[in-house]
């Protein structure tokens, strides 16, 4: 009777250890999507500041990511309202909440300057919103 007792005990703490570490996997995915799109967030606004006449800013699903620095890098497309599509490489950290964007591809096709009107932006979770 006392090994079927300890053997239930085992099964109910194998079975609480193992939701609880599922829970927590599942937290950490999301921590990590939310961190993700405030960096793109961030970095949308630098955009916005940094190039002038910007209506569309798209953030690629693919990243890559530096550890030993901290920073992470992405294909962003920009879309200006003279008709110029841009691919920047752009490296992002939630450090970084400068006005400018600093660290960028340079793209001879796109205008220095600020976008005063609102811009769309998709980010890499295809959610959109508008900044």
């Amino acid at each position: 009777m006392k090994k079927k007792k300890w053997f239930i005990v085992l099964l109910v703490l194998i079975l609480i250890g193992g939701v609880s570490l599922f829970t927590f996997n599942q937290n950490a995915k999301e921590r990590k999507e939310q961190q993700m799109i405030e960096m793109e967030t961030i970095t949308a606004k630098q955009i916005k500041n940094t190039f002038a006449n910007v209506t569309k800013i798209e953030f690629d699903e693919e990243y890559g990511e530096n550890k030993l620095t901290g920073y992470t890098t992405v294909d962003v497309t920009v879309t200006t309202s003279y008709g110029v599509t841009s691919l920047l490489d752009v490296s992002m950290t939630l450090n970084d909440r400068s006005k400018k964007l600093g660290s960028y591809g340079v793209d001879p096709n796109l205008l220095e300057g600020t976008t005063k009107n609102e811009v769309k932006v998709i980010f890499s979770n295809n959610t959109e919103r508008s900044l």
